[in-house]
């Protein structure tokens, strides 16, 4: 068990560490100050724990049994996606405005440009995080814990392996605040977070249709 749980949480760090679409929006909204950048974090991680709770009580395997409503799931991923990155592409090479004060903390909302609710529906709606929970569960075994407890566990540990990540994210990005909130780093962050979500919303906009 001792072996499985530490080659579980190996893996819980690499799928954490590679860059996605989570990541390419923090970095996105980094340059509004470092409150924007927490409470993008902090959405994605209630996605996350959503997520969790979902892939524990065996609902995410019984939505993605529906090939049809996993599918529609993915359109409706990819299309906030390409939404979010044609905004940001807007706003770095659009006419120059000036950014909203910068946060000095973390403020939760739910407005449409809430850095928050971005972040939540970005996670909710991220394919990769369901794969993980049904491709990954399945593929370890921490007897003799029952198999609630199994998937409770590694819920957790995951859980607890990407809040490491994003506070340490949050907080080196919050060391270099002044250098980001200059114009031309920020169009340069903006611009290319929002090439990102074009292309991996794109990417999976085109798989989905495909296999429809």
């Amino acid at each position: 068990m001792v072996e499985q749980l530490m080659a579980f949480a190996l893996t819980c760090v690499v799928v954490v560490l590679v860059p996605g679409p989570d990541f390419a929006l923090v970095l996105k909204n980094a340059p509004r100050g470092p409150g924007s950048a927490a409470t993008t974090a902090i959405g994605i991680m209630v996605g996350n724990t959503i997520l969790a709770l979902l892939a524990v009580l065996g609902v995410t395997a019984l939505l993605s049994a529906s090939e049809v409503l996993g599918n529609v799931i993915r359109i409706a991923g990819a299309a906030y996606l390409l939404y979010l990155g044609t905004r940001a592409l807007l706003e770095a090479f659009g006419r120059p405005r000036n950014l909203p004060a910068a946060a000095p903390g973390p403020r939760l909302g739910f407005r449409g440009n809430s850095p928050f609710l971005q972040g939540m529906v970005s996670n909710l709606l991220n394919p990769k995080v369901a794969v993980f929970y049904l491709s990954l569960f399945p593929q370890f075994n921490l007897a003799p814990l029952p198999p609630l407890g199994q998937h409770a566990l590694m819920a957790g540990i995951f859980l607890l392996t990407a809040l490491v990540w994003y506070v340490a994210l949050v907080h080196a990005l919050k060391r270099i605040s002044t250098a980001l909130a200059r114009p031309r780093v920020t169009r340069i962050i903006t611009g290319g977070s929002g090439t990102v979500l074009i292309g991996v919303g794109g990417t999976i906009l085109t798989k989905s249709l495909v296999a429809s």
